[in-house]
């Protein structure tokens, strides 16, 4: 089993990762799936864990093999884009034989992404 960090913790107005610190929607970087190492199943469990969260993430996926070029196609969507802030820890599971995954974020206007985990 290998747990993979598919989001850094990120918080609303500071840059992180691919995040410039003022832009609402962005995108992390691709992880390598469960089906990137071929027998390691198609079930991914993904830990999404907000404080005072204001927007919505999207778990995209890809059975291609090189993520630059990759057609993505949405898997899940966390909340729901409303100006009431969400302080949740809600863990997910999708199937499918997925070799890379990313979360897209959209009108991020405020709070805190922990760190977004997915294990397979």
């Amino acid at each position: 089993m290998a747990t993979v960090t598919i989001l850094p913790t990120t918080v609303y107005g500071t840059p992180a990762g691919n995040y410039d610190g003022s832009s609402q929607d962005w995108s992390g970087d691709a992880v390598q799936a469960a089906n990137y190492y071929r027998g390691r199943g198609s079930v991914q469990t993904i830990l999404f864990s907000v404080n005072a969260f204001e927007g919505v993430m999207h778990l995209d996926a890809t059975l291609d093999t090189d993520p630059e070029s990759a057609a993505w196609f949405e898997t899940l969507v966390y909340g729901d884009g409303s100006s009431i802030p969400l302080t949740d820890y809600y863990p997910a599971t999708v199937t499918g034989n997925f070799t890379w995954m990313r979360i897209r974020v959209v009108g991020f206007s405020g709070g805190t992404i922990n760190n977004i985990t997915i294990t397979y």
